[in-house]
């Protein structure tokens, strides 16, 4: 029997990493046409960052969810990794290392990425004829 925290696909996370992670090479390559060509950085910086985060998160979920695991150690390093992600951008845009728009187009690569990754583990869909 399968609970919804078991994961029927091991290498689920890993896919969805390596897709963020073509997906912010993608964006890299070509955020400067779109938006100038001094760009680059940020973008790779803000896919660097969603790569990151989405490795971080599935960390602390894996460790929060197994069983033998303490969860109030976990809980303190969701909380850790969302200041730090949050001081990092700010120490980033502040410090004019980057510039915030190609760092948020950069860091979409995380959703977009997470997407592709499930359409291509989504089973084929069932055709039903129709009878009943």
């Amino acid at each position: 029997m399968s609970t919804a925290t078991e994961s029927t696909d091991p290498n689920g996370i890993a896919s969805a990493i390596w897709s963020v992670a073509i997906v912010a090479a993608l964006f890299t390559a070509l955020g400067p046409t779109l938006l100038g060509a001094n760009t680059r950085l940020s973008i790779a910086l803000g896919g660097l960052l969603a790569v990151a985060n989405l490795w971080a998160i599935a960390r602390t979920v894996r460790g929060f969810l197994h069983p033998a695991g303490a969860r109030s150690p976990w809980i303190s390093l969701a909380m850790l990794k969302f200041a730090v992600m949050f001081l990092g951008i700010l120490f980033l845009v502040r410090g004019g290392y980057a510039k915030l728009l190609p760092l948020v187009i950069g860091y979409a690569a995380l959703p977009v990425g997470i997407v592709i990754a499930q359409l291509k583990s989504a089973p084929p869909a069932s055709r039903t004829s129709g009878e009943g």
